[in-house]
């Protein structure tokens, strides 16, 4: 599998998922957002830029995004949009249970949801 995924690829890869997940859509949305799909494509169009966030580091790199983000709820949604089991999904979801600050949340989903199977899924070949 390639090693590197840029960010527009990874907003190709996002455009092109469900916004409708079953166990995801139960999480509480950000105000400002329809749905994670529209986070996600939102953060990610300014990733490059200093942005909302002053970035002053941004990598032009998908796994770099992923494992900096600071929001497990969007870590979620992008793996049960991906395709992942819905038990493993359920397991992310009770791993941020409780956990402060957002942060924390977000570290917790990727002990379940790790880069590399979310990359799996999003950049498997299409049949």
């Amino acid at each position: 599998m390639k090693s590197l995924y840029t960010i527009a690829q990874l907003m190709t890869a996002i455009e092109g998922l469900s916004a409708r997940t079953p166990l995801s859509d139960e999480l509480p949305l950000p105000t400002g957002h329809v749905n994670f799909r529209s986070q996600w494509l939102a953060w990610l169009s300014e990733y490059l830029t200093p942005g909302y966030y002053d970035r002053n580091n941004a990598v032009d790199d998908a796994k770099w995004a992923y494992n900096h983000l600071g929001n497990g709820k969007m870590i979620v949604w992008l793996n049960e949009a991906a395709g992942e089991d819905s038990r493993i999904i359920r397991a992310a979801i009770v791993a941020m249970e409780e956990r402060e600050p957002p942060q924390t949340r977000a570290s917790y989903a990727r002990r379940v949801l790790p880069w590399e199977s979310a990359a799996g899924l999003l950049f498997r070949p299409k049949t």
